[in-house]
């Protein structure tokens, strides 16, 4: 297919004006070149559109190649509802050769179907941000590759990275990091190679009571974080471990060794009864036996 540059505005807006009619042929659009926008810079009553595409370059110095997939594509867009008429401001971001000293930036080169993707895209947005329509999906339509991109995107020669306006740019600068220093620390952190890992909490916290301390804390996970009172004592020696245990051991009341007790007791008891009984027995038969004999005697 033949290529179209950036700078080639006929065959931009004979794709727009064919794509906008089939979809509002009583409104009247125009499209405009305009290499003086600035992302996020809007007029009042206009929106912004943004696409990152595929596209060719060609040094004019050294007639070298190359191709990029974060060619950036900027759109403002403005609709005039009272007299039905709309206008599309649009800039295409250059790139410079990176073989050359101090070469100019050379404007991207389209083949048609990716023009017709790129305006595609927007006439779908001017669709739902103009007129209101509502899509199930808003997905862009990719722009084709016709070579396989190896390696990061050349940031020095990016006219919209020099520029601060590459969503390259602003996608790695939102990238978090992967050890962030302001996660909380948690006690029950497993560590490796002397290192405690530093892992956020998830779960819902409770509060509870220390047994020992009496401190109230904040339960989370396997471990309680005091809320600025001191903590106890860590054990320093096995005996103190031994010690701790002890103190901590609460004895429980056993029924069964009640009823052994008081069992025991009554034992007791009722072996001095017997005791007592045998006794008083004895001293009844003596007493008798006294009497008889005296009672012979004297007749």
């Amino acid at each position: 297919m033949p290529a179209a540059k950036g700078q080639d505005v006929q065959v931009w807006k004979k794709v727009f004006q064919e794509l906008i009619h089939e979809v509002r042929p009583w409104h009247q659009w125009t499209l405009t070149l305009d290499n003086s926008l600035v992302p996020n810079d809007l007029q009042p009553g206009w929106t912004q559109y943004q696409q990152q595409v595929f596209a060719r370059f060609t040094c004019s110095w050294c007639s070298r190649n190359w191709a990029s997939a974060q060619v950036q594509v900027l759109c403002h867009m403005h609709w005039n509802k009272r007299e039905s008429t709309g206008q599309v401001k649009m800039r295409i971001f250059a790139q410079r050769c990176q073989k050359c000293s101090e070469p100019p930036f050379e404007v991207p080169e389209f083949t048609e179907e990716n023009v017709s993707r790129i305006l595609n895209n927007l006439v779908f947005r001017i669709l739902k941000k103009c007129y209101g329509e509502r899509f199930k999906s808003m997905e862009d339509i990719p722009t084709l590759k016709d070579i396989s991109l190896k390696g990061p995107h050349d940031t020095d020669n990016c006219e919209a990275c020099l520029q601060g306006f590459c969503a390259q740019c602003e996608l790695d600068l939102v990238k978090p990091s992967p050890m962030s220093p302001s996660l909380p620390t948690r006690r029950d952190s497993t560590p490796t190679s002397g290192v405690p890992i530093n892992k956020p909490s998830l779960t819902r916290s409770s509060t509870t009571v220390d047994a020992t301390t009496g401190h109230t804390g904040v339960k989370t996970g396997g471990g309680v974080i005091n809320h600025g009172f001191p903590e106890p004592p860590q054990a320093k020696s096995p005996r103190a471990n031994t010690s701790c245990r002890a103190e901590s051991i609460v004895e429980v009341y056993s029924p069964r060794a009640g009823l052994d007790c008081h069992s025991t007791q009554n034992g007791r008891r009722c072996n001095f009864k017997i005791c007592c009984c045998s006794i008083t027995l004895i001293l009844i038969i003596v007493v008798v036996v006294v009497v008889v004999v005296v009672v012979k005697t004297t007749i």
